[in-house]
């Protein structure tokens, strides 16, 4: 039998796995902020977590972390990794507001008859979670993306919630 993961499970794990209050923006954000940016207008999540090339760091990061998890990884067994890595990279960027579209499966469908559970879900948060904070993306950013991708849970665990 063949196990299939669509990217979005990954990513929206962060919703549960991140509860560090946000961090407040101190005086000395604003300078650089705007030094960024070129006005000022705040800059995007997009480019506060550095780009797609930071985004696709930490998302390799990730899918390794995953393969690695024994409460996950046979979940993965038959999963085109590069694909999986170029759709969350994707739907990241897209989510944080980058320039990226994605193009992957809905998430309701993508993952009906999958039988995800909780457990499953919190271990790919914590897994995403670590890869964040191996790049250096802070709690703020954390937060923030979690908040963008996290309302797709019930799309993607099966049972109570």
């Amino acid at each position: 039998m063949q196990l299939e993961v669509r990217p979005f499970s990954l990513v929206l794990l962060l919703w549960t796995a991140c509860a560090t209050a946000p961090s407040t923006p101190t005086s000395s954000d604003v300078p650089a902020q705007k030094a960024a940016t070129g006005s000022d207008a705040a800059p995007t999540l997009y480019q506060r977590l550095g780009g797609r090339d930071v985004i696709n760091a930490f998302v390799a990061t990730f899918v390794n972390n995953v393969g690695r998890d024994p409460r996950i990884q046979l979940r993965f067994l038959f999963t085109d990794l590069d694909s999986l890595r170029g759709h969350l990279s994707e739907q990241i960027c897209e989510a944080s507001g980058g320039p990226c579209k994605y193009t992957g499966r809905p998430m309701k469908s993508g993952h009906a008859g999958m039988h995800i559970q909780n457990a499953e879900f919190d271990a790919m948060a914590e897994d995403l979670v670590a890869a964040l904070k191996v790049h250096g993306i802070g709690a703020k950013e954390q937060q923030e993306l979690l908040a963008a991708v996290g309302s797709m849970r019930g799309d993607i665990v099966e049972g109570p919630q």
